[in-house]
């Protein structure tokens, strides 16, 4: 490996008649990365995707749709902590007094990409009615739902208090687009 090399599948199923539309692909991938002197897993590697796309209209004019999408994920990776040490800066040089001053905490860093974090999914659903308003323009308005049943996604864990932050909660919106 150069610079680095990735390699997998990918599989997927249309299926478009009349007013439904479905899509789904799985998706595995291998990637790795060589630095000059070590190989490992990029943190963008995730080696299990799914993703489920769907869509309906309907409605007297065909003027409703509605759209779902799933999307599944296996955990990226991510480079754990093996421990803590207290970085004192020496701003004085040797005048500094390493017995009183305070320095910050700093994290001693496991093997590169080593851990992984959980699962990723969710599911996202909107509604949206088309409204002609004359011969060139449109109105659509849609309401959606993002991550409908309000998994806890993992964005982020703070290294150093523990924190964990997650993506996108349960998050409903509405919105209106017009076309002319």
């Amino acid at each position: 490996l150069e610079n680095g090399d990735a390699e997998g599948i990918d599989i997927s199923f249309k299926y478009d008649f009349r007013r439904f539309y479905l899509w789904t692909v799985y998706s595995c991938g291998f990637i790795h990365r060589y630095d000059g002197r070590d190989e490992y897993v990029p943190h963008y590697d995730r080696r299990h995707n799914v993703n489920i796309v769907s869509s309906y209209t309907f409605g007297e004019n065909f003027n409703w749709g509605l759209d779902l999408r799933w999307n599944f994920g296996s955990g990226f990776p991510f480079t754990l902590n093996q421990g803590y040490y207290e970085l004192i800066a020496f701003n004085d040089g040797v005048n500094t007094d390493y017995t009183t001053v305070n320095g910050d905490l700093s994290v001693i860093y496991d093997e590169i990409n080593k851990g992984k974090l959980p699962t990723y999914h969710r599911l996202d659903i909107s509604v949206k009615r088309k409204f002609e308003l004359g011969r060139n323009s449109t109105l659509e308005a849609i309401a959606s739902i993002t991550n409908v049943y309000n998994r806890k996604n993992v964005f982020y864990v703070d290294r150093i208090t523990q924190e964990r932050v997650d993506q996108l909660p349960l998050m409903p919106s509405i919105g209106l687009n017009i076309t002319f």
